[in-house]
């Protein structure tokens, strides 16, 4: 990887569709991949995750969510849950709302419920998807739309150092942090009550499990460093991409790159058909412009873009997939790359954006 550009000629990797969390590789094509440089100084990349490290954070990850390997219906029955957590959000009451869904009052006026729908990228598609990026030390990571949370736990440990001596705990049991890893904070932001709360449990329960690992090194002697002392500051949010209060916008502000699966925003506009007649003209020569929805890789999302325009700074990436940005916004489109998810078969496009 070159800091200032990343020119790949195209490439085809049969890969067999697997389920979420598999440690396959899920890339199938790179156009083009850009990083930029604001100043003389070449930013210090993060090596590439290897792919022994890969799997020990995607089988992590998936303990925390519950899934478990041999059954695949956990990771089926996790999802309804998810699911379950939208339709309650969307079904809930005015008047029953607590006060945290309180805060988010506006929710189903600002999101329509056609756009309130549930997907997921696999931490190894992340792992692919970053590395193509480039992380750079000290990199503040944010998920827009964060969902059960697992790309916020998988970014916290993918880029964490594992081949070196780490710190101690914190001798009270918690896991103390420390700054050997590129990704400091992983952060996650959603605008459904029940996703927040779950994505909550599962931190507690990577934490839990990262403890775990830590006592079975210790009684192994392992000269290995323990996973969980390298792990980034992780934090969920509750909250409204649209209308951030003062706390959201502060993490948008000190977000340097930020990911987002752009399911939620199903109904974003593709392009303008003129050639629609309007049956309420007496004349037949007169056309009516529509905007008309197609598939995902085509979609416009100008009310995210304008969101994230008055909101991020300069020099951060934006990883958008299945969407697109405005350039008129201030976004530099810098290159995409063609990914497999099993939620958008037969795959999807992640792009990359630069906040001028």
């Amino acid at each position: 990887r070159d800091a200032k550009m990343m020119m790949m000629n195209p490439i085809a990797i049969v890969v067999t569709p697997l389920l979420l969390l598999s440690t396959s590789s899920h890339i199938i094509s790179v156009e083009s991949l850009a990083i930029p440089t604001t100043s003389s100084s070449t930013p210090t990349l993060a090596p590439e995750v290897h792919p022994t490290h890969l799997t020990r954070v995607s089988k992590l990850v998936s303990s925390a969510l519950g899934d478990i390997a041999e059954d695949d219906s956990t990771v089926f029955n996790r999802y309804a849950s998810a699911r379950t957590a939208v339709d309650d959000f969307q079904a809930v009451d005015d008047d029953d709302r607590t006060e945290t869904e309180t805060a988010t009052a506006t929710a189903r006026e600002v999101v329509p419920s056609n756009e309130l729908v549930y997907g997921e990228l696999s931490v190894p598609v992340l792992a692919t998807i970053l590395d193509a990026v480039g992380v750079q030390d000290e990199d503040i990571f944010l998920d827009i739309g964060s969902g059960d949370g697992a790309l916020v736990l998988g970014a916290s440990l993918l880029y964490a150092p594992s081949n070196e001596e780490g710190g101690d705990d914190g001798g009270d049991g918690s896991i103390r942090r420390n700054n050997n890893n590129a990704i400091r904070k992983a952060w996650g932001v959603d605008i459904v009550p029940g996703l927040v709360d779950r994505s909550k449990v599962h931190a507690k329960n990577l934490e839990r499990i990262l403890l775990q690992t830590e006592d079975e090194q210790q009684q192994q002697q392992s000269i290995s460093p323990l996973l969980g002392q390298n792990q980034s500051d992780v934090q969920f949010l509750l909250g409204d991409i649209h209308k951030p209060d003062d706390e959201l916008q502060n993490v948008l502000q000190e977000t340097t790159l930020a990911v987002c699966f752009a399911t939620t925003w199903s109904a974003g506009s593709a392009h303008i058909n003129n050639d629609v007649k309007d049956n309420n003209s007496n004349d037949d020569n007169t056309r009516k412009t529509k905007t008309i929805s197609t598939s995902l890789q085509g979609r416009k999302l100008p009310k995210l873009s304008k969101a994230l325009s008055s909101k991020l700074e300069p020099g951060c990436r934006v990883v958008l997939i299945d969407g697109k940005l405005n350039e008129s916004d201030g976004f530099s489109w810098q290159g995409d790359l063609r990914i497999q998810c099993p939620d958008t078969a037969p795959y999807s496009v992640a792009t990359l954006y630069y906040k001028q």
